[in-house]
Protein backbone atom coordinates (compact mmCIF):
# COMPACT_ATOMS: atom_id res chain seq x y z
CA UNK A 1 0.00 0.00 0.00
CA UNK A 2 1.35 3.43 -0.97
CA UNK A 3 1.53 5.64 2.11
CA UNK A 4 3.32 8.53 0.40
CA UNK A 5 1.43 11.83 0.15
CA UNK A 6 -0.32 12.06 -3.21
CA UNK A 7 0.28 15.32 -5.06
CA UNK A 8 -1.87 16.40 -8.00
CA UNK A 9 -0.17 18.70 -10.51
CA UNK A 10 -2.23 20.80 -12.89
CA UNK A 11 -0.73 22.00 -16.16
CA UNK A 12 1.51 18.94 -16.27
CA UNK A 13 1.70 18.93 -20.07
CA UNK A 14 3.05 22.50 -19.98
CA UNK A 15 6.53 23.76 -19.18
CA UNK A 16 6.17 24.68 -15.50
CA UNK A 17 3.68 21.99 -14.51
CA UNK A 18 5.58 19.34 -16.44
CA UNK A 19 8.81 20.26 -14.70
CA UNK A 20 7.10 20.19 -11.30
CA UNK A 21 5.69 16.71 -11.96
CA UNK A 22 9.12 15.51 -13.07
CA UNK A 23 10.84 16.92 -9.97
CA UNK A 24 8.28 15.36 -7.66
CA UNK A 25 8.61 11.98 -9.35
CA UNK A 26 12.39 12.14 -9.05
CA UNK A 27 12.23 13.10 -5.39
CA UNK A 28 10.63 9.79 -4.34
CA UNK A 29 9.19 11.69 -1.33
CA UNK A 30 5.66 11.94 -2.72
CA UNK A 31 3.56 10.28 -5.39
CA UNK A 32 3.21 12.65 -8.34
CA UNK A 33 -0.11 12.56 -10.20
CA UNK A 34 -0.74 14.63 -13.31
CA UNK A 35 -4.19 16.11 -13.84
CA UNK A 36 -4.42 16.65 -17.58
CA UNK A 37 -7.17 17.58 -20.02
CA UNK A 38 -5.69 15.47 -22.83
CA UNK A 39 -4.20 12.21 -21.49
CA UNK A 40 -2.94 11.37 -24.99
CA UNK A 41 -0.52 14.32 -24.66
CA UNK A 42 0.92 12.92 -21.44
CA UNK A 43 2.97 10.00 -22.82
CA UNK A 44 6.26 11.51 -21.61
CA UNK A 45 4.88 11.78 -18.10
CA UNK A 46 3.68 8.17 -18.18
CA UNK A 47 7.16 7.08 -19.27
CA UNK A 48 8.47 8.73 -16.09
CA UNK A 49 6.10 6.63 -14.02
CA UNK A 50 3.71 9.48 -13.25
CA UNK A 51 0.05 8.53 -12.84
CA UNK A 52 -2.29 10.33 -15.24
CA UNK A 53 -5.80 11.43 -14.33
CA UNK A 54 -8.23 13.14 -16.66
CA UNK A 55 -9.11 16.60 -15.35
CA UNK A 56 -10.66 19.46 -17.30
CA UNK A 57 -11.12 22.69 -15.35
CA UNK A 58 -14.03 23.59 -17.63
CA UNK A 59 -15.86 20.30 -16.91
CA UNK A 60 -16.78 20.16 -13.26
CA UNK A 61 -17.74 16.48 -13.36
CA UNK A 62 -14.05 15.64 -13.91
CA UNK A 63 -12.82 17.41 -10.77
CA UNK A 64 -13.93 15.23 -7.85
CA UNK A 65 -12.85 11.92 -9.47
CA UNK A 66 -9.41 13.39 -10.25
CA UNK A 67 -9.02 14.70 -6.70
CA UNK A 68 -10.02 11.52 -4.83
CA UNK A 69 -7.23 10.53 -2.44
CA UNK A 70 -5.15 13.63 -3.17
CA UNK A 71 -3.33 15.21 -0.21
CA UNK A 72 -1.72 18.23 -1.91
CA UNK A 73 -2.21 20.05 -5.20
CA UNK A 74 -0.57 22.55 -7.49
CA UNK A 75 -3.12 25.05 -8.79
CA UNK A 76 -1.95 26.43 -12.12
CA UNK A 77 -4.36 27.96 -14.64
CA UNK A 78 -4.13 29.30 -18.18
CA UNK A 79 -3.98 32.86 -19.47
CA UNK A 80 -7.68 33.67 -19.44
CA UNK A 81 -10.25 35.37 -17.22
CA UNK A 82 -11.77 31.89 -16.82
CA UNK A 83 -9.01 31.29 -14.26
CA UNK A 84 -11.44 32.75 -11.71
CA UNK A 85 -14.30 30.29 -12.19
CA UNK A 86 -11.90 27.42 -12.88
CA UNK A 87 -9.98 28.01 -9.67
CA UNK A 88 -13.14 28.29 -7.57
CA UNK A 89 -14.54 25.05 -8.99
CA UNK A 90 -11.23 23.25 -8.43
CA UNK A 91 -10.86 24.52 -4.87
CA UNK A 92 -14.45 23.62 -3.96
CA UNK A 93 -13.85 20.09 -5.24
CA UNK A 94 -10.51 19.92 -3.42
CA UNK A 95 -12.18 20.89 -0.16
CA UNK A 96 -14.89 18.28 -0.72
CA UNK A 97 -12.35 15.51 -1.29
CA UNK A 98 -10.10 16.39 1.66
CA UNK A 99 -7.07 17.98 0.00
CA UNK A 100 -4.93 19.55 2.71
CA UNK A 101 -2.33 21.78 1.05
CA UNK A 102 -2.60 24.02 -2.04
CA UNK A 103 0.34 25.62 -3.83
CA UNK A 104 -0.96 28.34 -6.12
CA UNK A 105 1.07 29.95 -8.90
CA UNK A 106 -0.12 33.51 -9.21
CA UNK A 107 1.49 36.67 -10.53
CA UNK A 108 3.36 39.77 -9.43
CA UNK A 109 2.35 41.35 -6.17
CA UNK A 110 3.46 44.83 -7.26
CA UNK A 111 1.36 47.51 -5.54
CA UNK A 112 -1.08 48.49 -8.28
CA UNK A 113 -4.76 47.81 -8.83
CA UNK A 114 -4.66 48.61 -12.53
CA UNK A 115 -3.26 45.33 -13.84
CA UNK A 116 -6.39 43.24 -13.52
CA UNK A 117 -5.00 39.71 -13.81
CA UNK A 118 -2.66 40.29 -10.89
CA UNK A 119 -5.75 41.07 -8.85
CA UNK A 120 -7.53 37.98 -10.15
CA UNK A 121 -4.76 35.85 -8.69
CA UNK A 122 -4.98 37.68 -5.37
CA UNK A 123 -8.72 36.93 -5.23
CA UNK A 124 -7.87 33.25 -5.77
CA UNK A 125 -5.32 33.43 -2.95
CA UNK A 126 -7.94 34.82 -0.60
CA UNK A 127 -10.43 32.12 -1.60
CA UNK A 128 -7.83 29.45 -0.82
CA UNK A 129 -7.36 30.99 2.62
CA UNK A 130 -11.12 31.32 3.20
CA UNK A 131 -11.52 27.56 2.71
CA UNK A 132 -8.85 27.04 5.38
CA UNK A 133 -6.40 25.04 3.30
CA UNK A 134 -2.79 24.96 4.25
CA UNK A 135 -1.33 27.05 1.42
CA UNK A 136 1.72 28.50 -0.25
CA UNK A 137 1.21 31.42 -2.64
CA UNK A 138 3.86 31.84 -5.32
CA UNK A 139 4.11 35.24 -7.05
CA UNK A 140 6.57 35.06 -9.95
CA UNK A 141 7.72 38.18 -11.73
CA UNK A 142 8.52 38.23 -15.49
CA UNK A 143 9.56 34.94 -17.08
CA UNK A 144 12.89 34.91 -18.88
CA UNK A 145 11.51 32.31 -21.24
CA UNK A 146 8.91 34.77 -22.56
CA UNK A 147 11.75 35.81 -24.84
CA UNK A 148 11.30 32.47 -26.60
CA UNK A 149 7.72 31.48 -25.85
CA UNK A 150 6.10 34.82 -26.72
CA UNK A 151 8.18 35.29 -29.87
CA UNK A 152 10.01 38.35 -28.57
CA UNK A 153 13.24 37.09 -30.15
CA UNK A 154 13.50 36.54 -33.88
CA UNK A 155 16.71 36.24 -35.90
CA UNK A 156 18.79 38.44 -33.64
CA UNK A 157 16.04 41.02 -33.04
CA UNK A 158 14.64 41.47 -29.53
CA UNK A 159 11.18 43.02 -29.58
CA UNK A 160 10.72 45.57 -26.80
CA UNK A 161 7.24 46.61 -25.68
CA UNK A 162 8.21 48.16 -22.31
CA UNK A 163 10.56 51.04 -23.16
CA UNK A 164 13.35 51.50 -20.62
CA UNK A 165 11.57 49.66 -17.81
CA UNK A 166 13.80 47.45 -15.71
CA UNK A 167 11.93 44.26 -14.88
CA UNK A 168 12.56 41.63 -12.23
CA UNK A 169 12.89 38.23 -13.91
CA UNK A 170 12.74 34.52 -13.06
CA UNK A 171 13.61 31.37 -14.99
CA UNK A 172 10.50 29.18 -15.22
CA UNK A 173 12.60 26.17 -14.16
CA UNK A 174 13.36 28.02 -10.92
CA UNK A 175 9.62 28.57 -10.39
CA UNK A 176 9.06 24.84 -10.90
CA UNK A 177 11.76 24.02 -8.36
CA UNK A 178 10.16 26.30 -5.75
CA UNK A 179 6.73 24.79 -6.45
CA UNK A 180 8.09 21.25 -6.07
CA UNK A 181 9.81 22.10 -2.78
CA UNK A 182 6.73 23.74 -1.30
CA UNK A 183 4.56 20.79 -2.32
CA UNK A 184 6.95 18.37 -0.62
CA UNK A 185 7.32 20.36 2.60
CA UNK A 186 4.02 22.00 3.59
CA UNK A 187 5.11 21.88 7.24
CA UNK A 188 7.87 24.37 6.38
CA UNK A 189 6.20 26.41 3.64
CA UNK A 190 2.55 26.41 4.73
CA UNK A 191 1.07 29.86 5.26
CA UNK A 192 3.81 31.55 3.23
CA UNK A 193 3.66 34.02 0.35
CA UNK A 194 6.79 33.92 -1.78
CA UNK A 195 7.51 36.70 -4.29
CA UNK A 196 9.85 35.27 -6.94
CA UNK A 197 12.19 37.45 -9.00
CA UNK A 198 15.96 37.19 -8.96
CA UNK A 199 17.69 39.18 -11.70
CA UNK A 200 16.91 42.57 -13.20
CA UNK A 201 17.33 43.87 -16.74
CA UNK A 202 15.86 46.18 -19.31
CA UNK A 203 15.19 44.69 -22.72
CA UNK A 204 18.23 46.56 -24.05
CA UNK A 205 20.37 44.92 -21.37
CA UNK A 206 18.94 41.52 -22.30
CA UNK A 207 20.01 42.12 -25.92
CA UNK A 208 23.49 43.11 -24.71
CA UNK A 209 23.83 39.92 -22.64
CA UNK A 210 22.74 37.84 -25.63
CA UNK A 211 25.32 39.55 -27.85
CA UNK A 212 28.14 39.02 -25.35
CA UNK A 213 27.43 35.35 -24.62
CA UNK A 214 26.27 34.14 -28.05
CA UNK A 215 28.91 36.15 -29.86
CA UNK A 216 26.54 37.58 -32.45
CA UNK A 217 24.85 40.99 -32.58
CA UNK A 218 21.36 41.23 -31.10
CA UNK A 219 19.48 44.47 -31.57
CA UNK A 220 16.35 45.99 -30.09
CA UNK A 221 13.21 46.73 -32.06
CA UNK A 222 10.96 49.00 -30.02
CA UNK A 223 7.24 48.52 -30.56
CA UNK A 224 4.20 50.01 -28.85
CA UNK A 225 1.90 48.17 -26.41
CA UNK A 226 -0.83 48.72 -29.01
CA UNK A 227 1.21 46.64 -31.49
CA UNK A 228 1.53 43.91 -28.86
CA UNK A 229 -2.22 43.89 -28.27
CA UNK A 230 -3.02 43.77 -31.98
CA UNK A 231 -0.57 40.94 -32.65
CA UNK A 232 -1.68 38.83 -29.70
CA UNK A 233 -5.35 39.16 -30.61
CA UNK A 234 -4.50 38.08 -34.15
CA UNK A 235 -2.83 34.98 -32.71
CA UNK A 236 -5.99 34.14 -30.76
CA UNK A 237 -5.10 35.31 -27.26
CA UNK A 238 -8.04 35.66 -24.90
CA UNK A 239 -9.06 39.35 -25.09
CA UNK A 240 -9.78 40.02 -21.39
CA UNK A 241 -6.44 38.60 -20.29
CA UNK A 242 -4.31 40.13 -23.02
CA UNK A 243 -5.79 43.58 -22.35
CA UNK A 244 -4.40 43.20 -18.81
CA UNK A 245 -0.90 42.67 -20.18
CA UNK A 246 -1.36 45.58 -22.59
CA UNK A 247 -2.30 47.80 -19.62
CA UNK A 248 0.76 46.61 -17.73
CA UNK A 249 3.06 47.53 -20.61
CA UNK A 250 1.53 51.01 -20.90
CA UNK A 251 1.96 51.57 -17.16
CA UNK A 252 5.54 50.26 -17.34
CA UNK A 253 6.45 52.80 -20.02
CA UNK A 254 4.84 55.58 -17.98
CA UNK A 255 6.76 54.41 -14.88
CA UNK A 256 3.50 54.02 -12.98
CA UNK A 257 4.07 50.57 -11.48
CA UNK A 258 6.27 50.71 -8.36
CA UNK A 259 9.00 48.17 -7.66
CA UNK A 260 9.15 46.58 -11.13
CA UNK A 261 12.81 45.79 -10.47
CA UNK A 262 12.38 44.37 -6.96
CA UNK A 263 14.35 41.19 -6.31
CA UNK A 264 14.04 38.75 -3.44
CA UNK A 265 16.49 36.67 -1.41
CA UNK A 266 14.32 33.64 -0.61
CA UNK A 267 15.33 31.21 -3.37
CA UNK A 268 18.39 29.65 -1.75
CA UNK A 269 16.57 29.21 1.56
CA UNK A 270 13.71 27.38 -0.19
CA UNK A 271 15.71 25.24 -2.64
CA UNK A 272 19.31 25.12 -1.41
CA UNK A 273 20.47 26.50 -4.77
CA UNK A 274 21.23 29.87 -6.27
CA UNK A 275 18.67 31.31 -8.71
CA UNK A 276 19.33 31.54 -12.44
CA UNK A 277 20.72 34.85 -13.67
CA UNK A 278 20.12 36.20 -17.15
CA UNK A 279 23.64 35.12 -18.08
CA UNK A 280 22.98 31.64 -16.75
CA UNK A 281 19.70 31.49 -18.66
CA UNK A 282 21.37 32.44 -21.95
CA UNK A 283 24.07 29.82 -21.40
CA UNK A 284 21.43 27.17 -20.65
CA UNK A 285 19.30 27.97 -23.69
CA UNK A 286 22.13 28.97 -26.00
CA UNK A 287 20.93 26.69 -28.80
CA UNK A 288 17.37 28.05 -28.77
CA UNK A 289 18.56 31.65 -28.57
CA UNK A 290 21.15 31.48 -31.33
CA UNK A 291 20.30 32.49 -34.90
Amino acid sequence: MNTQPQVLVLGATGKVGGKVAQLLAESKQVKAIAGVRSPQKAKTLQEQGIEIRHLDLDKQDTLVPALEGIDRALLLTGYTVDMLKQSKAFLDAAKQTGVQHIVHIGASGAPTNEVAHWGWHQYIEKYIESLEFSYTHLRPEAFMKNLIDFGWLNQGVVTNYIGDTRWSWIDSDDLALVAAETLQKPDIHGGKIYPLGYDTATMSEVAKILSEIIGKPYRIETRSPADFLENMLKFGAEPAYIHCVYTQFKLNIANQIPNTDATFDNFEAITGRKPTSWRGFVEKYRQELTY
